[in-house]
């Protein structure tokens, strides 16, 4: 098993926040349509003297507030599945051999950005940079394309579709910054950027038109034998493997 460095996923942190205003969203919505049809039955009744704008108020309020708890609830549930994706990849990762070093959500400073990436595996063959998606269905497209098709198959046969993002440019952009990076640090190890589709059901039917070099795949043997049998022009010695382990750990 190889060494594991976990960092503050701040896909993690987003996940959280948005579980806390829907849970927030939730108990006010109930919480003002409830005090607003209380009122609104006493004032029926006449048995408040209270104006009728004041329970219109608390339900509107109610229906503003299911409104945001709606668009959380969308934005909990994309959040919640990249997190088991990223889950998901870790646990095949740590099949690898004891001799690589594994680093979950590493952050790289370059020209004043920020850029999170899901996992850095280093080892003495190189750097790999993997970019985990959770998708299902059928993900078809071309490197060159600035977004993809995700189809999938729902009840009594009927076909979703919708874009999704081209994750192999965010990796070939991934792959770019951290050579750049490491150039600046007089770093010479070669950097292979992944795209790995964490549910294995899913079907790929990507084509690298743009001839990017980055690898995609959703098969958790290949990724492993991936990131093991890969050569390329530099060898990782042991004094530079701890520079690479220690530069992403500051």
């Amino acid at each position: 098993m190889p060494r594991v460095v976990k960092v503050k996923s701040q896909l993690k942190t987003n996940k959280n926040k948005a579980w806390l205003y829907t849970a927030f969203a939730v108990f006010f919505t109930l919480l003002f349509f409830i005090a607003g049809i209380v009122m609104l039955a006493a004032i029926l009744l006449k048995k408040s003297a209270l104006p009728i704008a004041f329970p219109i108020m608390f339900l509107c309020l109610s229906l503003v507030l299911l409104a945001i708890f709606t668009a959380n609830r969308k934005k909990f549930a994309i959040l919640k599945s990249g997190v088991q994706g990223e889950k998901t990849v870790l646990e095949v990762l740590k099949r690898l051999p004891k001799d690589y070093t594994v680093i979950t959500n590493p952050v790289i400073y370059n020209r004043g950005k920020v850029n999170e990436l899901d996992f850095v595996v280093i080892g003495k063959n190189g750097v790999f940079i993997v970019e985990a998606k959770n998708y299902r269905g059928i993900i078809s497209g071309k490197t060159s394309q600035q977004s993809w098709k995700q189809t999938k198959h729902g009840k009594n046969d009927r076909v979703y579709e919708k874009e999704v993002g081209n994750p192999v440019k965010q990796a070939h952009r991934q792959g770019r910054i951290m050579l750049q990076v490491f150039g600046d640090f007089d770093i010479s190890a070669d950097v292979y950027p992944i795209v790995y589709f964490a549910d294995g059901k899913s079907v790929l039917r990507i084509t690298d038109d743009a001839q990017t070099g980055v690898a995609v795949m959703n098969s958790e043997d290949m990724l492993l034998d991936y990131i093991v049998n890969t050569r390329g022009k530099n060898t990782v010695d042991s004094s530079e493997l701890s520079k690479i382990i220690r530069f992403f750990k500051k």
